[in-house]
């Protein structure tokens, strides 16, 4: 999906989305989402988010694994200073 788009996938699959978007993948996916984004995965999934790093100049990228460091399954996170955060209801 483009910048503020949705993009969704089954188990398994990859969601992309860009600039402020929204991506959300099954078990064993991978959710990734551009700068401002917010990502979800399922058991064994994968979150990647852009941010951009204002002291370097340059986006980075943060990548989580659910079940491990406090990665939760299902649960949508942004990125925050450099770190993934869950998103508040």
């Amino acid at each position: 999906a483009g910048d503020a788009g949705t993009a969704t996938a089954g188990d398994a699959g990859t969601a992309t989305a860009g600039v402020s978007g929204t991506a959300t993948a099954g078990d064993d996916g991978t959710a990734t989402a551009g700068v401002s984004g917010t990502a979800t995965a399922g058991e064994r999934g994968t979150i990647i988010i852009a941010w951009w790093d204002y002291d370097l100049g340059r986006r980075r990228w943060v990548v989580g694994e659910v079940g491990i460091d406090g990665i939760v399954a299902d649960t949508p996170y942004r990125v925050v200073d450099g770190a993934l955060v869950e998103v508040e209801s």
